[in-house]
């Protein structure tokens, strides 16, 4: 899924956010933030329930779906989890 929030000024996307399928996993998602959707701020794997969480918070804040990520991404969940 992905989301964005507008600017009021031009009407273009100011903060993008995507959410990942992860190949083999049905724990995680890997998420992508960017800047005017274009420049990678973070990126990170979050849990399923973290991103139910934030989907609710950034739709009842008035942030738009505008996109939906069916392809699943090879990263691995565990990757700096120490």
């Amino acid at each position: 899924m992905q989301l964005s929030t507008f600017a009021k000024s031009n009407g273009k996307p100011s903060m993008t956010v995507d959410y990942f399928p992860i190949q083999d996993s049905t724990e995680f998602v890997y998420k992508v933030l960017k800047f005017q959707g274009v420049d990678v701020m973070s990126s990170k794997c979050i849990t399923q329930k973290d991103y139910q969480r934030e989907i609710e918070e950034r739709v009842g804040l008035g942030w738009e779906v505008t996109n939906f990520n069916t392809d699943s991404v090879a990263v691995n969940p565990m990757n700096g989890a120490c």
